[in-house]
């Protein structure tokens, strides 16, 4: 006879979700999962007969791990290898006596779960409590009740086996991501129920309940709601519950009933005597259709709804202004502020509302109208948006603002938030003729009139000049702020000049116009001003004996222009605010770039009837700078600086977002006029100009000293806080810039000696001038340092024995004004400036080479030094040096530039991104090479 082996099984739960097994032979000798798992799982399918299982190895005992559905699978019935006799531990007696009951429950699906908003909580049905002995829900196993286990392993395995079976799961997935809430799926579902949701049991039922909504035959009645049976096998046969239905389908009409049943525990508000309401008044048929209907669609209910809904369902109610014919005359000075008198209009699908219908129906909560025969639905948060747009443009009205920002950047889409400046962008604003026409005069300039010149003006006007002056002069007709960026000699002066004499000759009120320049250029305003509209009066408030209050009121009133600077602009604010000026211009605009300083604040307060902006470089660095300029030509165009910071200065400078960058452009472009030397229209036929990078290597002194800089930097930075360590790198980068001019000018020496022999870039400036002085030309010498520019002057007044002027911040304005002018009538061949006081404003076309003895690291502000010479009047070819120290920070960060020399075609970020490098960044940027 056959002696039948013995095969001794231990398991212990690892957790709820693994079961580990591992086996002994009958003498104790632990066995190999390959001599007993193909026993043991002779006949499971859920592991492929124990192949998929994974081994595993547990306290150094080998066995193998299962989940808590295959552990359920494989103790549901003892179907092991008949010829092995099978020894189990008090877990394996545990597992055969509850693994079936579980297995049962799950399987059929005699339970409900409980819907929860991060998924479902299957509790153990009464079935699986009711198998044992109340005794036996009192022991445990390994220290846990047998409650306790049975009720986690339970919704452990119901989990599994809803993963293993997808159709399930996915239905359940349906549910969970629709628009029922947890709440409405446990009110809904019961087990009967859920059994036909899995599709583990089908409903032999003939038919299919669902609900018809039927619109009523005149507005003001009620909907009427009907329960009806579709047929499965023919869904055009519909037919009325308990009406007419036929004979063979009135066994099952208690599951309709059922069906019923659960619609009212999902909407209470369906319900009338304990019965479904057979009408809704408008209000319940709008819940029905807007929330009901989809939520029963969602749970596989039929709903039949009248064949409009589904395209009005999608449609939403718009808000349109049409601009009143009234307004059809347009009046000077409307600015971006004008109301505009508008009519509103409604419409949705085709039916249109009038104001005064809209209000009706709003006062009545009306939620489904018929208006021209056509159904519309008026939801409750697009009406209260619309009440809110209407009570907002009653109180502030539709401002010409609002309109071109449909105009100009219909892209952008408007917030969600009804408090934001962009509310009215959500109204489509329709134009009369003339609104047209202007709107297409600002996006195409080619269509606005040419103007004659002047009479009164002592030159003759270049075309593109002449269609600046009318540019300037129609963008005043209608109230708009100017921005005239043309490039550093093109002649902003006498375009503006030309404007004001327009403006003088044909204007009937009289008022003073203020233009605001910086001190260095002043006295060429006053010169050219002379020189090209002596009809005009001018009057200069500037210097100690400058009148203030009511005697300058009275000296502004007898003058066509007012002449003063950017610092007295704060200083003298009263007086200068005192007067309602005709214009408002600012030369070199830049200069209210930082809009946080007490200048730039005082500029923009300034009334003016209109404002214009001359720079050649409306934005140096920062977006922000191009905010500040706007906020004085069109104040509140760009919104507030937050909201510009937001909408523009992060996605643009931070994230780089192209869009945003197209969006800007379109916005501004109305108002912003920007020409440059290589435009075809331009044509000034000015001479060639060559842009030369003269290298120069470091001495010895220089390189030692800064090898020594940046390790001692380096060293201190990574100590330091993000704040500290910004303020350091922006220390040193001055510092490296000294160095690479002169050791004498980084140690501060105060009588420096050897100044050629210390430095390269002093030997090949003694070199250059040499050349210049030659061949009988002339020079612009441009420093950023002072200390650098004095011991320029004095080596080449040594060497040269000529005297050498140095202009800069601290020069009074009658010395600049003697200076340009002797450098002109060519008294002095070498001209130094520093770039901040002798960079903007001046005509020093006597020189035809530009020497950058240092870098400013932004292309604009060094183009526009360049300019002093390089501008109409110039007849020479122009040679510009840019001097960089080889191997040093100013080689790579040339080389850098080189990839963002537009800084006005396209925007870019602010210098400090240097200090927002890391420190191998940082490091590898200023290591010597």
């Amino acid at each position: 006879m056959l002696k039948t082996r013995t095969i001794i099984i231990h398991s212990q739960w690892l957790n709820n979700q693994q079961f580990f097994l591992k086996a002994a032979a009958e003498n104790g000798r632990p066995l190999p999962p390959s001599e007993w798992v193909k026993q043991l799982f002779l006949s499971h399918e859920e592991s492929f007969y124990g192949s998929l299982l994974e081994e595993a190895s547990y306290h150094g005992e080998a066995g193998v791990l299962l989940t808590a559905w295959q552990w359920a699978t494989l103790f549901k019935s003892e179907r092991f290898n008949r010829f092995i006799r099978w020894e189990w531990d008090e877990t394996g007696d545990f597992s055969l006596a509850v693994a079936p009951a579980i297995y049962e429950a799950v399987a059929e699906s005699g339970f409900v779960p409980e819907f929860h908003e991060d998924g479902l909580i299957f509790q153990v049905p009464d079935s699986v409590w009711e198998e044992f002995a109340p005794g036996f829900w009192e022991e445990s196993v390994a220290g846990i009740s047998n409650r306790e286990l049975v009720s986690s392993l339970f919704q452990t395995c119901a989990e599994q086996a809803f993963q293993a079976a997808g159709g399930a799961q996915a239905q359940v997935s349906r549910l969970a991501g629709g628009k029922l809430t947890a709440e409405e799926l446990n009110r809904y579902f019961d087990a009967s129920r859920w059994r036909q949701w899995l599709g583990i049991e089908d409903s032999s039922a003939p038919f299919t309940a669902g609900l018809r909504l039927i619109e009523p035959a005149n507005d003001n009645e009620d909907w009427i709601l009907e329960p009806v049976l579709i047929n499965r096998k023919d869904t055009e046969k519909i037919y009325l519950l308990n009406k007419r239905v036929p004979k063979s389908w009135q066994t099952y009409l208690p599951e309709a009933e059922q069906e019923q049943t659960r619609w009212l525990r999902l909407f209470p508000w369906l319900e009338n005597d304990g019965t479904l309401r057979s009408s809704l008044p408008e209000e319940l048929a709008f819940l029905f259709l807007t929330e009901a209907s989809e939520k029963l669609i969602q749970l596989g209910v039929p709903i039949l709804l009248p064949s409009w809904w589904e395209s009005i369902r999608k449609a939403s109610l718009s808000l349109s202004a049409k601009v009143s014919s009234t307004a059809g005359s347009r009046p000077s000075f409307v600015g971006l502020q004008a109301i505009l008198d508008f009519n509103w209009r409604l419409s949705m699908n085709g039916a249109d509302l009038s104001e005064k219908e809209f209000l009706e129906l709003t006062a009545n909560n009306r939620r489904l109208v018929k208006v021209n025969g056509e159904w519309i639905q008026l939801d409750p948060e697009m009406v209260r948006k619309i009440q809110g747009l209407m009570k907002k443009a009653k109180k502030e009205g539709l401002r010409l603002q609002d309109l071109l920002e449909q105009e100009f950047v219909p892209e952008e889409e408007p917030a969600d938030d009804w408090t934001d400046p962009r509310l009215f962008a959500h109204i489509q604003i329709e134009l009369n003729r003339s609104f047209r026409k202007m709107i297409a005069q600002l996006r195409d300039g080619s269509s606005i009139p040419l103007l004659p010149a002047p009479a009164g003006l002592h030159a003759e006007l270049r075309p593109y000049q002449q269609f600046g002056m009318s540019w300037l002069l129609f963008l005043r007709s209608c109230g708009f702020g100017a921005v005239l960026a043309d490039d550093m000699g093109l002649g902003k002066t006498i375009q503006l000049i030309a404007y004001l004499l327009h403006v003088k000759q044909q204007e009937p009120i009289q008022a003073p116009a203020l233009i605001i320049c910086p001190t260095s250029v002043l006295g060429n305003w006053q010169k050219e001003l002379e020189r090209f509209a002596p009809g005009l009066r001018v009057v200069s408030h500037y210097g100690n004996n400058r009148k203030q209050g009511d005697p300058f009121k009275q000296l502004a009133s007898e003058a066509d222009v007012v002449l003063t600077t950017y610092s007295l602009s704060h200083l003298d604010f009263d007086t200068l605010s005192a007067v309602e000026w005709s214009t408002v211009a600012l030369d070199e605009a830049q200069n209210i770039k930082n809009a946080q300083t007490k200048q730039s604040r005082a500029v923009r307060k300034l009334k003016g009837r209109h404002h214009i902006a001359l720079t050649g470089t409306p934005m140096e660095n920062r977006l922000a700078e191009l905010w500040s300029i706007f906020d004085f030509t069109n104040h509140g165009y760009l919104n507030s600086l937050a909201h510009f910071q937001k909408h523009y200065i992060t996605p643009i400078e931070k994230d780089g977002l192209t869009a945003r960058i197209e969006q800007l452009q379109a916005k501004i472009r109305p108002f912003l006029l920007r020409r440059t030397k290589s435009d075809p229209d331009v044509e000034l036929n000015l001479p060639e100009k060559l842009e030369q990078k003269e290298y120069c290597p470091l001495t010895t002194e220089q390189a030692v000293l800064y090898e020594q800089l940046v390790n001692e930097t380096m060293e201190e930075v990574q100590r330091l806080s993000a704040f500290e360590r910004r303020g350091l790198i922006l220390q040193m980068l001055n510092k490296i810039k000294q160095l690479c001019n002169h050791p004498a000018l980084y140690l501060k020496e105060q009588e420096p000696a050897h100044l050629v022999e210390r430095s390269e870039k002093m030997n090949k400036l003694v070199e250059l001038i040499n050349n210049i002085i030659d061949r009988g030309e002339a020079c612009l010498i441009f420093t950023q340092y002072i200390g650098m520019g004095e011991m320029i002057k004095q080596e080449i007044e040594k060497r040269f024995a000529f005297k050498v002027p140095f202009l800069y911040g601290g020069t009074p304005k009658e010395q600049r004004d003697r200076l340009v002018a002797e450098f002109q009538e060519g008294d002095f061949p070498v001209f130094l400036l520093s770039l901040k006081a002798g960079g903007t404003g001046l005509n020093l076309t006597a020189a035809n080479h530009v020497i950058h003895f240092d870098r400013w690291w932004n292309p604009a502000v060094e183009n526009q030094a360049t300019d002093r010479a390089y501008r109409i009047g110039q007849n020479r070819f122009v040679h510009v040096h840019k001097m960089i120290t080889t191997g040093t920070l100013e080689e790579k960060i040339d080389a850098m530039l080189e990839k963002k020399q537009a800084l006005n075609d396209e925007i870019i970020s602010s210098d400090q991104w240097i200090t927002e490098m890391t420190d191998n960044e940082l490091k590898e940027l200023l290591t010597l090479t």
